[in-house]
């Protein structure tokens, strides 16, 4: 498989940090596209014909979650990586209608970024709603070479344990924020609730300088409504809605805290949406890794391991004793991760 390299119109990350020690910061504007993405860039120096690694990050996180893992691939391999913010992270690639955040829309954005950075084809390793994503982007792409998943089951996998006959009880529980997430401003109500609990503790101030200092609310909603483009698509269930004494019976303190802050959500909602979209399966090499210890993603459960069932070509499954951030596991588990996420890119 080879590599189609061209000249792309690329300029400096507006506002990144990390930009030296081998990471370069680039903002990619796809000719296909109104908006700009701010991406970290490891070059790997190796052979012109290697096949890059393009790298999405989840809810709440950025493109700098990566470089410990892309200056990884690079040390193994040659391998050159990139890792843009995304749309509603990337403060130039924000549109301000929940509507332009539909998984199709993401999905082109994936697509446009790797043709604007001259990428015919590139290994796809996604985290999160990245890996949603991702999921997606590999089903219909014959563009990618390989797909890495990092916490997130296939998506129609995930989406049967949230509704329907067979769902997983303790996932729909872990997963009550999801209505949460996906109400009207929703980052601004209650008190700001979630801008304060997850937006300000993000790594977004690491990720930018200080002219991007007034990221609020409004800012954070962006973020949010990956939720609402998921569902719109159909891509991905909603598990009903459990009261705070359900929640509470059965350990979920957390959820059942949440659920007192927000109430019940609205009756179109409260018995759960359903996934109308399949994703179906997936006909490229791919790895799904697992952190056995992740309280949002239960994808140690029996039901996850029917991820397996949506492959078809060569699987890999890697469970380890992390949480839900895969990059920032630490010791042997981290070196875990990425020597699988190697094998993966290497043997596809």
């Amino acid at each position: 498989l080879g590599l189609l390299f061209r000249l792309a119109p690329v300029a400096l990350g507006a506002g990144l940090k990390e930009c030296d020690n081998g990471v370069e910061c680039i903002s990619v504007t796809p000719k296909s596209a109104e908006f700009t993405f701010d991406c970290h860039k490891v070059d790997g120096g190796g052979d012109a014909s290697g096949i890059p690694v393009l790298f999405l990050h989840g809810f709440p996180e950025w493109s700098g979650m990566y470089i410990p893992l892309m200056k990884y691939l690079k040390e193994q391999g040659g391998l050159t990586s990139f890792a843009c913010n995304q749309r509603g992270y990337s403060p130039t690639a924000s549109p301000e209608n929940v509507e332009e955040y539909d998984y199709n829309i993401l999905k082109a954005d994936v697509l446009d970024i790797a043709a604007e950075l001259g990428y015919e084809q590139f290994h796809l390793v996604a985290h999160d709603h990245g890996a949603v994503l991702g999921w997606t982007v590999a089903q219909e792409s014959d563009r990618v070479v390989s797909f890495t998943s990092l916490s997130i089951p296939h998506p129609d996998v995930f989406s049967d344990a949230l509704y329907g006959p067979n769902a997983d009880r303790s996932q729909q529980m872990a997963s009550q924020y999801f209505d949460m997430f996906t109400r009207d401003n929703s980052a601004s109500i209650k008190g700001n609730f979630w801008y304060m609990s997850l937006g300000l503790t993000s790594s977004r101030w690491k990720e930018y300088d200080d002219k991007y200092s007034d990221y609020g609310p409004s800012d954070f909603q962006r973020a949010l409504w990956w939720y609402n483009g998921a569902q719109s698509a159909g891509k991905m269930a909603g598990p009903p809605a459990f009261t705070v004494t359900e929640l509470t019976k059965e350990g979920q303190y957390s959820m059942a805290f949440l659920r007192g802050v927000f109430g019940m959500p609205d009756e179109e909602v409260v018995d759960g949406i359903e996934q109308t979209n399949k994703v179906g399966m997936i006909d490229v090499p791919t790895l799904f890794v697992c952190g056995k210890n992740d309280p949002a993603i239960l994808c140690d459960n029996e039901y996850s391991y029917n991820t397996e069932n949506y492959v078809s070509k060569d699987y890999l499954h890697l469970v380890v004793d992390c949480e839900h951030d895969l990059t920032s596991c630490g010791g042997d588990e981290q070196e875990k991760v990425n020597r699988m996420v190697w094998q993966r890119i290497r043997t596809a």
